[in-house]
């Protein structure tokens, strides 16, 4: 894993949050405002709209067998002093209700702001449809 320490505590807290949906957790780990990107377009997101969605999104993957997201490498990559992107490689674990064990293998490129405490996402790509891979293993 090429990062620094910063970086790694940083990505520990985005796999926990993963994992546990610690809404306090992912308010401190994104900007205000933060764009979202994925193969359908570009979106400015609100954080404080986004937060009361993300139990909706945790009851779906649940319901679909999610059992785990692991940050399993990161890139890291300064842009300047303020700013640093980092490609981080996922890989979710779902268990169907048949007992049949599924993985996904997602990259997700962030662009982090990193004056103050901690880092700040401001935004966030996803190069691959999710759903579209989620129903490409049979989950969906």
């Amino acid at each position: 894993m090429k990062s620094d320490n910063r970086m790694t505590e940083f990505f520990e807290g985005v796999e926990t949050a993963s994992n546990t949906l610690d809404l306090n957790l992912i308010d401190a780990q994104f900007a205000d405002q933060f764009i979202f990107a994925d193969p359908n377009g570009t979106r400015v997101v609100e954080k404080q709209k986004f937060l009361p969605f993300l139990p909706k999104r945790r009851e779906f993957f649940k319901s679909i067998g999610h059992q785990s997201t692991k940050v399993l490498s990161l890139e890291e990559t300064p842009i300047d002093d303020q700013y640093t992107m980092v490609k981080a490689h996922f890989l979710m674990q779902f268990q169907k209700s048949t007992g049949e064990s599924k993985e996904i293998n997602l990259d997700s490129t962030y662009i982090l702001f990193m004056k103050g405490e901690t880092p700040k996402i401001v935004m966030h790509i996803e190069p691959e449809d999710v759903q579209q891979a989620m129903k490409d293993i049979g989950l969906l």
